[in-house]
């Protein structure tokens, strides 16, 4: 199972939901990539800490920018926010079974997962936890998918 990740930027939710995922299903593929990456930035430092806290490593990760080929290859698509999602699709109608907004698909709600990379101490972590909350419910239901 190819599981990708997009957010804006892939500098803090899509970076956090990749690395979470692996552990709570590290059986599947998981990828992340930013729609709008640059690719000489560095992850924030409060991703950093807040991934070493869950055992997590993930200080050399470089942002990716999103290609078709990702597209094509994954098996689940899950993005940040409903206008990604709307882009994705608007774009690449052929792949619009497998996009989905994550809290739609963790939750059935049609929320965007807030971005963190201008907050910091218990703002961040905030928000950083209701997407590990997202992420679990994600990893629960692709696995009763996958039975």
């Amino acid at each position: 199972m190819k599981i990708l990740f997009i957010c804006h930027a892939n500098m803090c939710r899509s970076v956090m939901a990749e690395h979470l995922l692996r552990k709570y299903l590290p059986q599947a593929e998981v990828s992340s990539r930013g729609l709008y990456a640059e690719t000489e930035q560095s992850v924030p430092e409060s991703v950093i800490a807040f991934l070493q806290e869950q055992g997590i490593s993930c200080v050399d990760y470089r942002p990716r920018q999103l290609n078709l080929q990702d597209l094509e290859t994954a098996d689940w698509i899950f993005c940040m926010e409903p206008e990604q999602v709307e882009k994705l699709m608007d774009r690449y109608a052929q792949f619009t079974d497998k996009i989905w907004l994550l809290n739609e698909f963790a939750f059935d709600k049609e929320t965007p997962v807030e971005d963190p990379v201008n907050l910091t101490g218990r703002a961040f972590i905030k928000v950083a936890k209701r997407l590990q909350e997202a992420v679990e419910a994600c990893a629960r239901r692709l696995r009763k998918e996958q039975d």
